[in-house]
């Protein structure tokens, strides 16, 4: 074998995945990562990347020679256009097997064999999403596009048809608000010259309540259809109970601006967890699946063992979900969550709902977790960002020594980093459940046990 280069084809075997879910091959003394192939597959792939010092490379799928699993038809017409549906070529419940593989892997790396709990599946691999953010972009022959991005370029959408994702509702208002904008022959925000007005669409949905909100953003450019359009949308959809204008005057692409202004409708829907209900505002952080985030939290409160008198903690809480949960069953819960603006939700959340019990921290983990150090809790839940917890914050999360711990993670490979620090600080890994919160993608919530010592 040669030297790997850009734009070669070859063909590779998979052996196994990365903790992104991308496919692994051995080409030579070089690692090439396959988006879309799983173990056992045997493909013809292009070199797109190359880094030679890592001896690592990044392939695009040309061909697949031999499948290890039976593929299915997508249902979705952009599926491999798209960069959402990573696997929806794959029968759903071999989805999740993948998925169990890969924490088994990458928990077997550092030393940690535990027997998986039977997965938390999704009712339904379609429609789950409780928010979706589409781009406007500009077309090849100089028109307006709303879509979604092209896998690996954030300067290139496709001009959505529909997505299986969110619902039924959102494609419609996908649809409407195209024909709006292009009648009206509004102009995409360019993002090499940094000039137009439409930016982003954002669609949230609270599919306990079935109240959807329409979130606009837009350069700072003059925008003097605005409220038309959220009138227009308010008629045409009686879901719509709020549409918000917001202005993103940055270069940088992110879909929620630095000032809101009301269209149409509330600032705010409303979305029920369990018993309780929680106001989401535009830029409000909500576990995107909300019908298997009920079920994680659900599974949080059976693995934590909680007894009455618990003193509970709950690291990176967010806007206090897993926090009002765990009140109905201890005596005390104390959240922290870097954001001001997610304790301040948090804060709010748990007033609506009656609940007296949460105390709330805005403050960087490792920090507060340092001011905490003489406080006891007999039980403490982290959930953290994706990197995991960070190092500091580990230690005084030691340093605390709660005696029952649940670690809820999004990504396998920082988790199993994290389980082997608290293993080798005392703590034993019991029981480790999936739950599947994003089919027809590699990412998944695990939650594990962990007790100090013989508890």
């Amino acid at each position: 074998m040669g030297k790997l280069k850009r734009g070669e084809c070859v063909e590779l075997c998979v052996e196994g995945l990365d903790e992104r879910g991308q496919g692994l091959a051995r080409w030579g003394a070089f690692t090439v990562r396959i988006r879309g192939g799983v173990p056992g597959d045997r493909i013809r792939a292009r070199i797109r990347h190359v880094r030679y010092r890592k001896r690592l490379a990044d392939a695009q799928k040309e061909e697949l020679i031999e499948s290890s699993v039976k593929r299915v038809v997508p249902r979705c017409s952009h599926f491999g256009t798209c960069g959402g549906c990573l696997w929806q070529d794959i029968p759903y419940e071999v989805q999740v097997n993948l998925k169990q593989q890969l924490v088994d892997q990458c928990l077997q790396e550092v030393g940690i064999d535990v027997q998986q709990e039977p997965p938390v599946v999704a009712d339904s691999p379609f429609f789950y999403r409780n928010k979706m953010e589409f781009s406007f972009g500009v077309s090849a022959n100089g028109g307006l596009d709303l879509g979604l991005h092209i896998p690996g370029r954030f300067d290139r959408i496709f001009d959505l048809e529909a997505c299986y994702l969110q619902s039924e509702i959102s494609n419609g208002l996908v649809n409407r608000i195209r024909s709006f904008v292009q009648e009206a022959e509004l102009g995409a925000y360019d993002l090499k010259r940094h000039e137009g007005l439409l930016r982003f669409l954002t669609i949230r949905e609270g599919k306990q309540t079935g109240e959807v909100m329409v979130v606009i953003t837009t350069s700072a450019e003059v925008f003097p259809q605005a409220e038309k359009l959220g009138s227009a949308l308010m008629e045409a959809f009686p879901e719509v109970k709020s549409v918000i204008h917001t202005v993103n005057r940055r270069k940088a692409q992110v879909a929620y601006g630095d000032e809101e202004i009301v269209l149409a409708g509330d600032a705010i829907i409303r979305e029920r967890l369990g018993e309780f209900i929680f106001e989401v505002s535009p830029t409000s952080f909500f576990q995107t699946n909300t019908h298997q985030a009920e079920r994680l939290y659900l599974k949080v409160l059976e693995l934590a063992d909680l007894k009455p008198e618990d003193e509970a903690l709950d690291v990176y809480c967010g806007t206090g979900g897993i926090s009002l949960f765990l009140s109905k069953q201890v005596r005390r819960v104390v959240g922290i969550e870097a954001s001001e603006a997610a304790i301040q939700d948090a804060l709010r959340n748990s007033a609506q709902n009656g609940v007296t019990n949460c105390e709330f921290i805005a403050g960087p983990a490792e920090e507060v977790l340092g001011q905490l150090k003489t406080e006891h809790f007999d039980v403490a839940v982290t959930d953290p960002p994706r990197p995991g917890m960070h190092p500091k914050a580990l230690n005084a999360f030691i340093a605390l020594q709660p005696e029952r711990m649940v670690y809820v993670s999004c990504n396998p490979k920082a988790l199993a980093q994290d389980l082997k620090r608290l293993t080798q600080a005392g703590y034993e890994v019991g029981r480790v459940q999936l739950v599947d919160m994003f089919p027809h993608t590699p990412h998944c919530e695990v939650l594990v046990r962990l007790t100090y010592g013989s508890l």
